[in-house]
C-alpha cells in the first residue's frame, strides 16, 4: 500500500500538466508492478485518490498491491476511497 505518486494511464490523471516523461513514468511504473507480481486490489469509489482544492486536477496516486495468493485466499478484498 502506498502513495506511489506515480500514475498508471492517462485515465487516472485529470486536469494536472501532462509532461512528456508520464508515458515512460507510466510504462516504468507498470513494468515494476509486474516484476514484482503484484496486482491491484479492485477499486470502489472515486477513482482519484489526490483532487486540488478547487476542483481543476485529480489524480490517483495511493493504491494497494496484493500478491495474488492474497487475492485469492481474500477474493474479497478491495480499496475505497474514503
Amino acid at each position: 500500500m502506498g502513495d506511489f505518486n506515480s500514475i498508471r494511464n492517462s485515465t487516472e490523471r485529470f486536469g494536472a500538466c501532462h509532461r512528456g516523461l508520464e508515458d515512460y513514468g507510466s510504462r516504468e511504473f507498470n513494468e515494476w508492478i509486474k516484476e514484482l507480481e503484484v496486482e491491484e486490489a479492485p477499486w470502489v469509489g472515486s477513482k482519484f485518490t489526490w483532487v486540488r482544492p478547487n476542483g481543476s486536477a485529480r489524480n490517483k496516486l495511493d493504491r494497494f498491491l496484493l500478491s495474488p495468493e492474497w487475492l485469492s485466499k481474500w477474493p474479497g478484498s478491495a480499496q475505497y476511497t474514503l
